[in-house]
């Protein structure tokens, strides 16, 4: 039972995963076309704002997952009980905070916002806030069940549940937005959908698995531990809130709505590039961990971080030069022409992003090695960095400020600095694994330059162009790796890769058994 929780559940997160992005190009341009580029902008606007106030949760549902999942493993019911106590007492004194904070920060966004924002957006802006205030409220302590039913591996709810709520969420917002098209209709949809899916968590924790919550003493190891093993979880968070939301946030004091509207797209887009990132490095946790255990040379897992790193270039690479071609006139198409510029500002950030997402290998060997703390303290310093960089460059050049801002943080710490501690401290052999990837360079940038070329006589203005553009590209680009990039082993992936959909497509219609 639990191996088909395991694999069903790894199988429903790449359908959820995929599910949003296609749903999510599929509602935007219908909800953008319902709310206007104004309220759209509002309605992120106020989204970042109040993500500051979700990262309260401080990662605690990953470290009560931890703790709860080993009083499991060892049938010991009182502690689980008493786990989950503690986290609810925890949890509640979170939410009070939380709730006194996001009323202080609700009494001053007219000062906040008085020089970029309309009465009536302000107004609306409150409205908006509140509502999404008693949602993260309701929500953080709720966390607790996701930690039961993720202990006790019953995977395929939670999935099921997720997929139910990214289907439904978008089709209730545009019903009712048929009738009321404004962003208040949007977050109390929204609201109401949490609500009900938190309710469908609590009465499969209880009557379902049938978990107990009950204080039986004050377990003062246990809350000095939950906090030191979440510190490092919460300045990651807090770090990836500085770079995806701090934009938004800067923009709607300097520039106004219709800005924000565009940079929040653009960030969108950023998060979809990351989604499509080969996301096999979780897998190789325990080879790594057990070679470190076992030796302190480096050369088996630099062999694993060279081999990776050029599997997700390939990836990488292919999207990002397609974007540089495509980007443009596929926004045009997807969201309009009034949307173009956030072609610009997710390039910018694509750009320098691709080397720390083909070299995400480096974040297993940091956790094997307890090497991570460093790194997290790092990116916090350039984050803050980020934010007084991103400031004055959001005036000079509006939504792409932000965007250079965030671009420069990442080549300074995401690229420099990380790689330098890499190559010096951990043992990797960046100059290696550097070498491996401008060789994987040259046949994409001749991809890039021929597809140029075919553009140029093969115009893009409608969807069939762009899509024949694509699959013209695509092919090319295979081509050459083949021929140029790839080796022994990159060419035998994709041989047996086509060969098992070869198979698959003959047993679907009938031509083999």
């Amino acid at each position: 039972m639990p191996i088909n929780q395991r694999k069903a559940g790894v199988i429903l997160s790449y359908l959820s995963m995929s599910l949003n992005i296609l749903i999510g190009f599929l509602y935007l341009p219908i909800l953008l076309r319902y709310l206007g580029k104004a309220e759209y902008g509002l309605y992120q606007l106020m989204g970042s704002v109040i993500a500051y106030l979700a990262v309260m949760d401080f990662g605690l549902s990953s470290t009560i997952t931890r703790y709860y999942s080993r009083y499991l493993a060892l049938n010991d019911h009182k502690r689980q009980s008493n786990v989950l106590a503690v986290s609810s007492i925890i949890y509640s004194l979170i939410s009070v905070i939380l709730v006194i904070l996001g009323s202080i920060i609700y009494l001053n966004l007219d000062k906040v916002f008085s020089n970029s924002l309309s009465i009536y957006e302000l107004i609306k802006a409150k409205q908006i806030f509140i509502i999404m205030l008693i949602n993260v409220a309701i929500t953080i302590p709720s966390h607790i069940f996701t930690a039961i039913i993720n202990s006790h591996e019953r995977f395929i709810f939670l999935r099921v549940l997720s997929i139910i709520q990214t289907v439904m969420q978008p089709i209730l917002i545009l019903f009712i937005m048929r009738y009321r098209a404004d962003a208040v209709s949007l977050v109390v949809v929204q609201s109401v959908l949490n609500i009900i899916t938190i309710v469908l968590k609590a009465y499969y924790s209880f009557c379902q698995i049938g978990v107990q919550i009950k204080l039986y003493f004050y377990d003062k190891i246990f809350i000095r531990e939950i906090l030191v093993f979440s510190f490092f979880i919460f300045m990651n968070t807090i770090i990836d809130q500085i770079y995806w939301k701090t934009g938004h946030i800067i923009l709607g004091i300097i520039s106004g709505t219709s800005v924000v509207a565009i940079y929040s797209i653009a960030i969108q887009l950023v998060m979809y590039y990351i989604n499509f990132s080969a996301n096999i490095n979780s897998v190789f946790l325990p080879r790594i961990s057990a070679i470190t255990a076992r030796t302190e040379d480096m050369t088996e897992i630099n062999q694993i971080f060279n081999k990776v790193g050029r599997i997700q270039f390939t990836i990488m690479s292919l999207i990002l030069t397609g974007f540089v071609l495509y980007g443009r006139e596929f926004m045009g198409i997807w969201i309009g022409k009034d949307f173009v510029n956030a072609y610009y500002m997710s390039l910018v950030i694509m750009i320098p992003l691709t080397i720390p997402l083909i070299q995400n290998m480096g974040i297993i060997i940091l956790q094997a090695k307890n090497k991570h703390a460093f790194r997290s303290k790092i990116y916090f310093i350039i984050a803050i960095i980020n934010i007084v960089i991103s400031i004055p460059l959001a005036k000079l050049y509006g939504g792409l400020g932000p965007a250079l801002g965030t671009a420069m943080g990442l080549f300074i710490g995401n690229i420099v600095v990380i790689n330098i501690y890499y190559h010096r401290v951990i043992g990797i052999n960046i100059i290696a694994f550097t070498k491996e990837i401008y060789s994987m360079s040259i046949p994409a940038f001749i991809s890039l330059a021929i597809g140029t070329i075919i553009k140029w006589y093969l115009e893009v203005k409608t969807l069939e162009v762009l899509v024949l553009n694509i699959i013209v590209y695509t092919f090319i680009f295979i081509s050459f790796m083949w021929l140029l990039g790839f080796n022994d082993y990159e060419k035998g992936l994709l041989k047996n890769g086509c060969l098992r959909i070869k198979k698959r497509m003959g047993k679907l219609i009938g031509l083999t058994d």
